[in-house]
């Protein structure tokens, strides 16, 4: 399994990163019955837009196994990356997919207002390097992505936010992320965990 950087991406690998993100999110609470509630279209236009994000705010980091592909991505935030508001939907050119969900769901476009104002509560007032998601399709291959990316960022503070489940927490602890808070959001149990530079 080899990992590497994806930094220009072709609209084929930008398709199987944005199938893989969803397949990986939907079918969590959070997506599937808070943010788009029976509304997969919306959430796998969400997560374009936040992998577009990634991609330009962030590093984006793929595991590839032979003839299977890209079965594992990372996608990071760098420490100085913008907030996720209008101004950089307009500027990063994301305002598309977002501008789609609202008129198809203009209830959707609160909800995620409502969870990236939970999420501002929790983020480390130092800059940090984030992982914002991981999606794998094969067992080790989500390992393989994280380890592979590490060294991207270092000498900085890392922080990521857990949402998948219980085991997800204990999960990251294998990469070094140390829990520094917790809460419940909409049935989600979030973790909050960083690494120190």
């Amino acid at each position: 399994m080899t990992v590497r950087e994806i930094i220009n991406p072709d609209a084929r690998t930008f398709k199987r990163l944005t199938s893989l993100l969803t397949e990986s999110f939907w079918k969590t609470p959070l997506f599937s019955e808070f943010l788009f509630p029976g509304r997969k279209p919306l959430a796998r236009t969400f997560l374009a837009a936040l992998l577009q994000y990634g991609l330009r705010a962030g590093r984006t980091f793929a595991a590839e196994d032979g003839e299977r592909g890209i079965v594992a991505c990372a996608l990071w935030s760098n420490p100085d990356a913008p907030e996720f508001n209008l101004k950089t939907w307009l500027k990063l050119g994301i305002w598309p997919h977002m501008l789609s969900i609202a008129l198809r769901s203009p209830s959707a476009m609160g909800r995620i207002g409502e969870l990236f104002a939970m999420l501002d509560r929790y983020a480390p007032e130092e800059p940090c390097a984030t992982l914002e998601f991981l999606a794998s399709a094969e067992k080790g291959a989500g390992a393989a992505v994280v380890l592979g990316s590490l060294s991207a960022y270092a000498g900085w503070p890392l922080y990521v936010e857990s949402i998948v489940s219980k085991n997800d927490h204990a999960y990251y602890k294998q990469f070094g992320f140390v829990p520094f808070a917790r809460t419940d959001f909409h049935g989600t149990d979030y973790a909050f965990m960083r690494i120190e530079a």
